[in-house]
């Protein structure tokens, strides 16, 4: 079975984040799905979850400043894909990273005030006018705490998954997935220039309408919405769902790019012949956990994909 000739220099995946917000709507848990601009480069037209790379001023000292000390030491125990304790300071950035990526392209401030009270309405709706000069340098974001006397809310954030981006594109991430319930009283809402739309939907539905091509989505979208969607079934609420899954085994998925009669497919880690298929590949001590191995480990897509930022 051919496969697609990875690039001679693979490009090194960059570091980024992503988030899922979720709410529960009569008793079913709905994710924050936003549609990205047409005109971008990366992932134009399709939807994803609010998220993006990995900034240096995430990682700095004075941001750290920003997370509570208790908060600090729980964020610092991120893996690199070949199994290696990321530097603390990166580790604490990508749950930053994820932070400020939600801000600026849902207006969803995941932050609490000195004494540990909620944002209040009021003040997030002053801030989202500071969302386009913020998406413009991730020191921005800092400088807005700051003047707030915010704390990012990063405790609440469960480690959900970790995909990296094929060697064959041209832009790669190296992304980790955290999952969280929408804070009380925020609203969601685009940002007109990376986001043009958005929708709280249940996995199910989203699922349905990306079969149905009504949503186009990335193949670590469609397989998220399938994880949440299974996973949720195990448990009676969603509060339930996010205590239950904090800790989960959570493995590097790096996808090979095959030829399978004409078509363009996906293979996952998890594929009985991907370690004999030829390509960078994951590095794993031990199998994959069931969650995972549950989902389908082929998916055949119209055209080579954007896949492993979101």
């Amino acid at each position: 079975m051919p496969e697609t000739a990875p690039p001679e220099h693979a490009a090194t995946p960059r570091p980024a984040a992503t988030v899922l917000l979720l709410r529960e709507e009569r008793s079913r848990p709905e994710v924050l799905m936003t549609r990205r601009a047409e005109q971008l480069t990366f992932m134009g037209s399709l939807w994803v979850f609010p998220g993006g790379r990995l900034e240096a001023a995430d990682c700095s000292a004075a941001m750290a400043e920003r997370v509570l000390p208790e908060a600090r030491e729980a964020c610092a125990t991120l893996v690199a894909a070949a199994g290696d304790p990321l530097e603390p300071a990166t580790s604490l950035g990508l749950h930053v990273a994820g932070c400020r990526e939600t801000f600026e392209e849902s207006g969803v401030l995941l932050a609490r005030t000195r004494d540990g009270s909620p944002c209040d309405r009021s003040q997030i709706e002053r801030l989202k006018a500071h969302r386009e000069t913020l998406a413009a340098s991730g020191g921005e974001f800092l400088h807005m705490l700051l003047a707030e006397d915010l704390y990012l809310d990063v405790a609440p954030l469960v480690y959900w998954s970790h995909w990296i981006t094929p060697a064959l594109e041209a832009k790669r991430y190296d992304t980790r997935f955290f999952a969280i319930e929408v804070p009380a009283g925020q609203e969601a809402s685009v940002d007109r220039t990376e986001t043009t739309d958005h929708a709280w939907i249940t996995a199910e539905a989203a699922l349905e309408r990306a079969a149905a091509g009504e949503m186009k989505m990335p193949p670590p979208t469609i397989a998220t919405l399938t994880d949440l969607q299974e996973t949720f079934a195990r448990y009676s609420s969603l509060p339930a769902m996010l205590a239950g899954e904090r800790g989960r085994s959570v493995p590097p998925i790096l996808p090979k790019i095959v030829l399978e009669d004409s078509q363009v497919v996906v293979v996952l880690p998890w594929d009985p012949e991907y370690a004999q298929l030829s390509g960078e590949a994951c590095l794993v001590a031990s199998g994959y956990p069931e969650h995972l191995a549950r989902q389908p480990s082929r998916r055949a897509i119209p055209a080579r994909p954007p896949a492993g930022r979101r």
